[in-house]
């Protein structure tokens, strides 16, 4: 039996950006010069890890680091520039964005939509209506539109939507910061049923005491690189080393 759910080997990413020209003028010029109108922007470079199955992984780096590009590379939303990425078993991912959402339909029709995205049957779905409205506390604005609500009310809905989800590999990018106390404290019981259970999770956060309750590993990136791998209870202690001024 494969142990492993994740492994990267060597894998990189790279975004082309173009070189802001206010003027056609200067686009001329820089053609003249032979200067270039867009450059290479490598977010990961050789980056190589493997995450065992069952392991609470938390995910650490500093803003930019690259940790949301290697979650959308696990999950296929980004293909990889060079190296390889393997998954072992069904990755489902929920982003801080309102990343699936559409603003312009109603509260309802998110849920149905959220869940296909997340392989959620529908079946599953018409039973789990009101818990998951009750759980997001949106209960009376079920038929309003979605760009009504807050910042923190879609949250809400995208966590409770995210609860029924089924899959080896759980990912979450920083999908709590825009919530409220109150819902994260409600999210407590479902984050220790995933640490007690045999699913795979990936935690990105910049709150170490929510890592630590439910995070035995962790996977340091710095500058698109593995700065460190390991114990949670060594890496954690070592990353928060690293914003102290020598």
């Amino acid at each position: 039996m494969n142990k492993i759910c994740v492994k990267t080997e060597n894998l990189s990413k790279s975004f082309t950006v173009l070189e802001r020209k206010n003027t056609t003028l200067q686009v001329l010029k820089s053609l003249l010069k032979h200067e270039p109108l867009k450059q290479t922007l490598w977010v990961l470079r050789n980056l190589s890890c493997e995450i065992k199955k069952g392991e609470k992984t938390a995910l650490l780096g500093r803003n930019g680091c690259g940790k949301t590009t290697f979650l959308r590379l696990l999950t296929g939303i980004y293909n990889e520039t060079s190296g390889n990425v393997i998954i072992h078993g069904i990755p489902r991912v929920l982003f801080k964005s309102s990343f699936g959402l559409n603003g312009r339909i109603t509260v309802l029709d998110n849920i149905y939509l959220l869940g296909a995205i997340h392989g959620i049957k529908r079946s599953v779905l018409d039973n789990k209506i009101e818990e998951i409205l009750t759980n997001a506390g949106l209960n009376d604005v079920r038929h309003a539109l979605l760009k009504k609500l807050s910042s923190g009310q879609t949250q809400r809905l995208a966590l409770s939507v995210f609860f029924q989800a089924d899959g080896d590999l759980l990912i979450f990018d920083e999908a709590l910061e825009s919530v409220d106390l109150g819902f994260v404290q409600k999210c407590d019981d479902y984050f220790q049923r995933l640490s007690h259970s045999d699913k795979t999770i990936i935690l990105a956060s910049h709150h170490g005491s929510f890592l630590k309750k439910y995070c035995t590993r962790a996977l340091w990136l710095e500058n698109g690189t593995v700065q460190m791998h390991g114990s949670f209870d060594e890496v954690y202690p070592a990353y928060e080393r690293s914003f102290i001024k020598p």
